[in-house]
């Protein structure tokens, strides 16, 4: 069966931002593309009187038809580009409906849309995101954008060359490099494994502790090369193309700027879906990844 990845939309050209990830993943993968858009009527709009009742029917029937004529299209544009596609409208909250699509028909991967920000009114621009990664089951692809990409052509495939894998030297973290691994095999991507090390050190840095400090940071540089080489050896035993980084630095901060620097087409990283944990590539750093740069993340949630 052929590898199913889910693209929620909500009529936005925002949300269509999500199409050109999705693309290339589904040329690499020889996946199949499935369009979801979900109709909703507020429980504060059902509950009025019996005799809407008919009116309000007519009125999601008019809004699932705008949906199926929506998605026909884009189904259509994709099937020109010589890729597998297909629409699904479904009733219900967007989160839930995403969530529940997922699960019924052996979604693979869901790539959406985000602003990676709060405040947005639009739901795949803000907690619908959050929301589908605290329950999803299976990777999600989020591709954080702003006013400014209004005028980019999703019709254009990403380019994925370079795959940046954060890791914290935890098991934990490492159940990203199976689904990240797939994905670089098929888009003949390079997988930058890149880890920041953690110097545990009292007291100031002065002159006095200079030195010290300097012994327990290269000590540590010393260990997370030594970690990311073995990690590596592992993957390219299976012909992947892999090389390590590391940097020093508050990490979130790190990844971005060293994404950015070496322009990095996707960062690929694991995360609860939730706060208050010990572990840094399990909590808030990638909420933070995501808000600060503007490379797309693919996110993987653990148990």
């Amino acid at each position: 069966m052929a590898t199913q990845i889910l693209v929620p939309l909500d009529g936005s050209s925002l949300a269509e931002q999500a199409l050109s990830c999705a693309m290339t993943l589904a040329r690499g993968l020889g996946g199949e593309l499935v369009l979801l858009r979900a109709i909703w009527i507020p429980p504060d709009v059902v509950n009025i009187q019996d005799e809407f009742t008919v009116e309000l029917n007519a009125i999601a029937e008019e809004l699932e038809a705008e949906a199926s004529e929506y998605l026909g299209s884009l189904v259509e544009q994709l099937r020109d580009a010589s890729l597998k596609a297909r629409p699904v409208v479904r009733r219900g909250p967007a989160a839930e409906a995403i969530l529940d699509h997922a699960e019924q028909a052996s979604i693979n991967q869901v790539v959406m849309a985000t602003h990676g920000y709060s405040g947005i009114k639009r739901w795949t621009h803000g907690s619908v995101a959050e929301r589908v990664l605290q329950a999803a089951r299976v990777p999600l692809l989020l591709v954080r954008v702003g006013e400014q990409d209004l005028t980019r052509d999703w019709h254009q495939p990403m380019g994925c060359r370079r795959i940046l894998v954060p890791l914290d030297g935890s098991p934990l973290a490492e159940q990203i490099l199976p689904p990240v691994t797939t994905m670089a095999q098929a888009l003949r991507a390079e997988l930058i494994l890149f880890h920041v090390p953690v110097a545990h050190v009292s007291g100031w840095m002065t002159d006095e502790w200079y030195f010290p400090m300097q012994g327990v940071i290269d000590t540590a540089e010393q260990e997370a090369q030594v970690y990311l080489s073995t990690v590596a050896g592992r993957l390219q035993e299976q012909g992947l193309d892999v090389a390590t980084a590391t940097a020093m630095g508050p990490v979130a901060s790190c990844i971005v700027e060293y994404a950015e620097a070496k322009q990095v087409d996707l960062i690929a990283m694991c995360t609860h879906g939730r706060t208050g944990l010990t572990r840094w590539a399990l909590g808030s750093v990638a909420d933070r990844v995501l808000r600060a740069g503007g490379t797309p993340i693919l996110l993987v949630r653990i148990q």
